[in-house]
């Protein structure tokens, strides 16, 4: 028998972002696994004999949360020990809050008896920054502030330690998965999470507390919300996921707006704090890299504009 092998691979948030790679690796695999939406996006690059395994089948087998994302990963790893390929579909890219430690983790645990390969992707943060200009040049900090499987306290610690960085902030999963899916999140449970929206109201409130001791109120912020328009792929309406409109909204604000925003943060949310040197110039958020050495000024025209300095490629 044939060593099955597990591809995780993110597809970024829109077709324009599936890679050549991505498309080479879907014509060899036997089988692809991720949300409905996931498999709806890379669609027309899936060879016709290929099948999927469906989450919405081991989700039903699942009395919660945990026991859900197990019974996901069981199922593609029972799969790869048959001497399957799978492709393993993650929005953004898998190794960012996406599946890939999973699978190596399985691995690990099976000692080999199949194979793992990473596969990139353009990560949400990546796209959001984009679609605002450059706020991220000089580094950053990445916290989800509604990760389920982290305890709070320990999200408190990171947000803590990125402002007292400086450096721009990027806040993903600005909502509880179990406002949307409270069945998977019973209370006896997650008394934590538990009722979903006044425990995420509460994560928000506390996040701009720890956050305001160490960023200035006018600090520009941005709050992105179906980047590239994301949740057009997904055929289902669920609440709460997307915008209103159904579309990209792009808000460049100023941080003492965390709180008076956060009615329409939605799970497709992303924000992005700029640092002490951060600037807005026509809805774009930049900055400077160089910023603490020199700036740019037109006068730095006047060295170059008596040089020629566009040649021929050599070929």
């Amino acid at each position: 028998m044939k060593k099955g092998k597990i591809y995780t691979i993110g597809i970024g948030h829109s077709p324009e972002h599936i890679t050549k790679e991505i498309i080479r690796v879907l014509k060899g695999v036997d089988l692809v696994a991720g949300f409905g939406g996931f498999i709806d996006m890379i669609k027309a690059y899936i060879p016709e004999n290929v099948r999927m395994i469906d989450d919405h089948t081991t989700r039903r087998l699942a009395s919660d949360f945990v026991e859900a994302q197990q019974n996901r990963v069981a199922s593609i790893v029972l799969q790869a020990l048959d001497g399957k390929t799978i492709a393993v579909l993650s929005g953004g890219d898998s190794g960012v809050w996406g599946t890939a430690a999973f699978f190596i983790e399985a691995q690990s645990v099976h000692n080999n008896a199949f194979d793992v390969e990473v596969v990139p992707g353009i990560c949400g943060f990546i796209a959001c920054a984009a679609r605002v200009g450059a706020p991220l040049m000089n580094g950053f900090s990445l916290v989800a502030i509604g990760d389920e499987d982290t305890p709070f306290h320990i999200v408190e610690k990171k947000l803590k330690g990125a402002a007292m960085s400086g450096m721009p902030l990027v806040l993903y999963k600005v909502l509880l998965e179990s406002a949307n899916a409270p069945e998977y999140y019973p209370e006896e449970k997650y008394p934590e999470l538990f009722p979903p929206l006044k425990r995420n109201d509460e994560r928000l409130n506390k996040t701009y507390e720890i956050l305001s001791k160490y960023i200035a109120p006018k600090t520009p912020m941005a709050i992105v919300t179906d980047v590239y328009n994301q949740v057009a792929v997904h055929k289902e309406y669920i609440p709460l996921l997307g915008s209103d409109t159904g579309t990209e909204v792009i808000d460049i604000t100023a941080f003492d707006q965390f709180l008076e925003k956060k009615k329409d943060y939605r799970f497709f949310t992303s924000i992005i704090i700029g640092e002490e040197i951060t600037k807005v110039w026509n809805n774009y958020l930049y900055t400077p890299q160089w910023s603490y050495n020199w700036i740019y000024t037109s006068s730095l025209i006047s060295k170059v504009k008596d040089i020629d300095t566009v040649k021929d490629i050599e070929r």
